[in-house]
């Protein structure tokens, strides 16, 4: 029977190797070059057609993987910001990170008149989590708002050590929910308002 920690590993190793991530994406700098991002977590600097390959070049375009230190490699935004939201997608829609703590809102599903989307949440800190808050607004692809809530994804109860969200470990959050009319995609806003630690 697996402990927590090799359950949390063999999590992380499953949506890590999962091929529902996307596939390698180019990204262009301030400075004009351009990035490739591979779906195994690595980068490199993308060859250009006209430019000389120089030795000091070639030591530039080496691959260099990149760790992933939470269960899924996705953009982390740290202010509230419109995120698509597609029925049916297999990937994450977004990660936050807020003192210490990352959040990952996960492939919504819509069931019985109602639009849910789970949580998943890591304790980077060094220290015990006691209350994770988020303002969360969701507006139609024009932008309209349809709905909006503070959500509170974890609360633990005072005084009981046993229900505190501990730190280095991963716990499943209180799914977000709104009770909407159904479409094939909607705008999240999300932005945590507060993380109380112990």
């Amino acid at each position: 029977m697996l402990n927590k920690t090799q359950l949390c590993g063999a999590i992380i190793a499953l949506i890590a190797s999962s091929s529902v991530w996307a596939a390698d994406q180019t990204l262009t700098l301030n400075d004009g070059r351009e990035v490739i991002l591979h779906d195994n977590f690595t980068w490199q600097y993308k060859h250009q057609a006209n430019t000389p390959q120089t030795k000091q070049t070639l030591n530039v375009t080496t691959e260099t993987p990149v760790i992933a230190t939470s269960a899924a490699a996705i953009p982390i935004i740290s202010a509230s910001k419109g995120v698509t939201v597609e029925l049916g997608a297999k990937k994450a829609i977004q990660q936050l990170s807020d003192s210490g703590v990352d959040i990952l809102l996960s492939a919504a599903h819509y069931k019985n008149g109602t639009l849910v989307i789970p949580t998943m949440m890591t304790n980077q800190n060094s220290k015990s989590v006691v209350n994770v808050t988020m303002k969360v607004r969701l507006s139609d692809m024009q932008g309209q708002t349809i709905a909006a809530e503070d959500v509170t994804l974890w609360r633990a109860i005072n005084r009981m050590p046993e229900t505190y969200f501990r730190p280095k470990t991963q716990q499943q959050g209180k799914p977000i929910s709104f009770k909407v009319p159904k479409s094939e995609s909607y705008l999240i806003h999300a932005e945590v308002t507060n993380i109380d630690l112990r």
